[in-house]
């Protein structure tokens, strides 16, 4: 492209110069003529007013004159000429060296505003890998050789919904079986300051982006730990129950975070084949009773378990974390 403006820039330069040159050359040779024809008829006047030897000596002087005034007219036309072709070049190399400059500062500032300076690069965009830690996978098939990583993390990802459900509707009885009686305990107490106070913490727009298998954690003495790391977008604002009215968040907001949730069950467990069963019920599981916000771990009627078994999965802890989490 810059050729190209060049070769254009000459040519418009050459028809520029040329017909500039060819008239300033014929004004020259008009003037050396007229000067000569007027010698020669001052040198005609005198010849006719003088005696023969003054004749002789006005013609010779008039020729003397006539070369003389010839000669001074043609050097100082072809010396006014020559200045003016040199003029004239030199204002046609600097108007051409001035837009070769233009179109070359053009091309640099075109190339700067699309990446080609180090001044700006876009940056491609970056898609991070969520995988899952495979050697934490391969440790607790040894002890569970039935365990389905895609199985669970699915299974997780529907515990943390039903969690954010049972939130916002103030009835944790429908997520009792999924955790573990310490963070039952302590989320059913939060949940009661919402009762009480008459305000409803409102999730919604729950979506899941990702679900990781972070760690494995083997304890013979006790309960094994499987870590995930989740993320997640939601709505999270708190009306007044009466009034409807927002007094915390905003509705119209999704926000994203990322959190770890550390799943326990007793050590040698084999992963059993109603895992992925409805687990969740705010009734008793024994005698169908309705269950009460207070029970924690028993039946108020028949005094019957109400939690998960032992040797299946329960959430035991539930943290924000930070972002990186969800690719180391």
């Amino acid at each position: 492209m810059k050729k190209l403006y060049t070769l254009i820039a000459a040519c418009l330069l050459l028809l520029f110069v040329t017909p500039l040159q060819s008239i300033d050359a014929g004004v020259g040779h008009s003037r050396s003529g007229s000067s000569s024809r007027s010698s020669s008829r001052s040198s005609s006047s005198s010849r006719s007013s003088s005696s023969s030897r003054s004749r002789s000596s006005g013609s010779s002087s008039s020729r003397s004159s006539y070369r003389s005034g010839g000669s001074y007219s043609n050097l100082g036309d072809s010396l006014s000429t020559g200045m003016n072709i040199l003029i004239m070049f030199g204002v046609g190399g600097f108007i051409l060296f001035m837009l070769i400059k233009y179109l070359n500062d053009q091309n640099s500032s075109s190339g700067k505003s699309y990446g080609s300076s180090t001044n700006y690069q876009p940056q491609p965009t970056i898609h991070r890998r969520v995988e899952n830690n495979s050697q934490a996978i391969d440790r607790l098939r040894y002890y569970d050789p039935n365990f389905d990583a895609s199985a669970f993390t699915s299974w997780a990802k529907e515990v943390y919904i039903q969690l954010q459900a049972a939130w916002t509707k103030k009835d944790w009885n429908l997520v009792r079986s999924l955790e573990s009686v310490s963070l039952y305990t302590q989320h059913s107490a939060q949940l009661e300051d919402y009762i009480q106070s008459q305000k409803t913490n409102v999730l919604e727009r729950v979506y899941v982006e990702n679900v990781r298998i972070k760690d494995f954690n083997s304890n013979p003495d006790g309960n094994d730990t499987l870590v995930i790391v989740l993320s997640s977008t939601l709505r999270d604002y708190v009306i007044e129950d009466k009034t409807r009215k927002v007094i915390e968040g905003d509705p119209q907001k999704d926000l994203f975070t990322v959190y770890q949730m550390n799943f326990i069950r007793k050590h040698g467990s084999q992963t059993e084949s109603s895992v992925q069963d409805e687990a969740v019920s705010d009734r008793c599981p024994n005698c169908g009773a309705p269950l009460k916000i207070s029970a924690i771990s028993k039946c108020d009627y028949c005094g019957s378990d109400i939690t998960r078994s032992p040797n299946q999965w329960v959430l035991d802890t539930y943290e924000v974390v930070d972002e990186d989490e969800l690719y180391n």
